[in-house]
């Protein structure tokens, strides 16, 4: 794997280049396939190119059997990442999927579609995303770092196309070898096929596009969010902002990049996703109002601002429950202790915060990976839960105020995220315009 180390305070992970998941949405690849890439990847070494998983590995893992025809699908699901190609990026280029978004045009003109592309403008060479041992030895020679047993014999190599590992996309090894014998998927890629090769893709796009340092999670500009229905009371100083849950919000460039458009069956692979606990969805408060904006219904709704910042997390409705309850701190259950005490309970809601009177704020549902880097072998994983931390500990410290003015004791208790939301809703979706 490309990180053999466990602190203790995480898993282990591996890294895959851009580039690579780059061409598996190109090539619209299928949930084996992709399985099949993810499970290479997961047995390289330090580096991240030398894999020692063989094809009977990608039998058990993705396949589901000992039997000829997963034998057959496993051998012809090599094959076939060894046709997609990717291109190898200069040295100091970052490879980066570009969405050209889907606008609402007049009728009889074209519709612009998405395009993927990479930041470098020249043509540049090419390479498989995976060779097998006897051709990558035919085509490149030399000597392979086999290890000292069969195990370790080196069987497929998957190029880097010149990416720094520290810019690759990196995936926590739960997702290939399932979370342990307390946890509840035993084999990922198998679920993850279940979920369907839209799905698979879309997991894919989400991890490529995964901003830990901001969101501490999938970024909602260009990916799915919830969008909750926001109503505000004032209670002298202080306001109460409660939000129902509506409507997944997705993007239609993301739509056109996994499955040509068809939203229907984006957000069902977006449900499939997060019912077998692939994704959760984190109920956040953020320090910006929402921004009018229209469904491509025409329906209304709040879009989330450019600029918009976490300010805590207020809970996770995912029957799974978070990832790391003791960096995702949830205030849900402390701002709804304070609203009791205080008998300032009306109105239907999901989540509420308690806000000063005049603050910008609006609460909204972000998509987290569950399998995402969690060891702080990787630096930028300790950072980033610093952030959520620190915003955490501030937004405690402002609901204490509150609590102190209105003559209540301050919560002293360590607040974790609730589990469950307070009301239920059916799931509708809605894509943007």
């Amino acid at each position: 794997m490309n990180d053999r180390k466990n602190s203790g305070k995480g898993s282990r992970s591996f890294a895959v280049p851009h580039a690579a998941i780059n061409a598996l949405l190109q090539a619209q690849a299928d949930a084996v396939t992709i399985g099949a890439y993810l499970k290479l990847a997961a047995h390289t070494e330090s580096s991240g190119q030398y894999s020692s998983a063989s094809v009977t590995a990608i039998q058990n893992a993705v396949g589901g059997g000992k039997d000829r025809f997963n034998r057959k699908r496993a051998e012809s699901t090599i094959a076939k990442l060894c046709t997609i190609r990717a291109t190898i990026q200069a040295a100091e280029a970052t490879p980066v999927v570009i969405l050209t978004p889907t606008f609402q045009v007049p009728k009889g003109k074209r519709k612009q579609r998405a395009i993927v592309t990479t930041s470098s403008a020249p043509l540049l060479p090419t390479q498989p995303l995976v060779y097998t041992r006897e051709a990558w030895l035919k085509e490149q020679g030399g000597v392979l770092p086999d290890g000292p047993t069969e195990r370790g014999k080196i069987m497929h190599v998957l190029p880097t196309f010149g990416e720094p590992l520290d810019k690759r996309v990196w995936f926590g090894s739960g997702l290939v070898f399932g979370d342990g014998e307390d946890g509840f998927i035993s084999n990922p890629l198998q679920q993850l096929k279940n979920c369907g090769d839209v799905a698979a893709r879309l997991l894919m796009a989400m991890y490529a596009g995964q901003d830990l340092d901001r969101w501490f999670g999938v970024p909602p500009h260009k990916f799915p969010w919830k969008y909750y229905k926001l109503t505000e009371t004032s209670h002298g100083q202080f306001s109460v902002l409660r939000g129902q849950n509506i409507s997944a919000v997705g993007p239609t460039a993301l739509w056109n990049l996994v499955d040509n458009a068809n939203s229907k069956t984006c957000f069902k692979a977006l449900e499939a996703l997060q019912a077998s606990g692939f994704l959760y969805e984190m109920v956040v408060l953020l320090n910006r109002n929402p921004v009018p904006a229209k469904f491509t219904t025409g329906d209304p709704y709040g879009e989330i601002p450019e600029d918009a910042e976490i300010l805590c997390d207020l809970g996770s409705p995912s029957h799974f429950g978070p990832v790391q309850p003791e960096i995702e701190l949830g205030l849900g259950e402390g701002y709804l202790d304070t609203v009791k005490d205080l008998h300032w309970e009306e109105h239907p809601y999901d989540y509420l915060a308690i806000i000063p009177n005049g603050s910008q704020a609006m609460i909204a549902g972000l998509y987290r990976l569950r399998f995402r880097v969690t060891n702080h072998e990787n630096a930028f994983v300790e950072a980033a839960e610093r952030t959520r931390l620190d915003a955490t500990a501030a937004a405690l410290k402002m609901l204490n105020y509150i609590r102190k003015a209105k003559n209540l004791k301050p919560l002293t208790r360590t607040l974790q995220c609730s589990s469950i939301p307070l009301q239920s809703h059916s799931m509708i979706f809605n894509a943007t315009q």
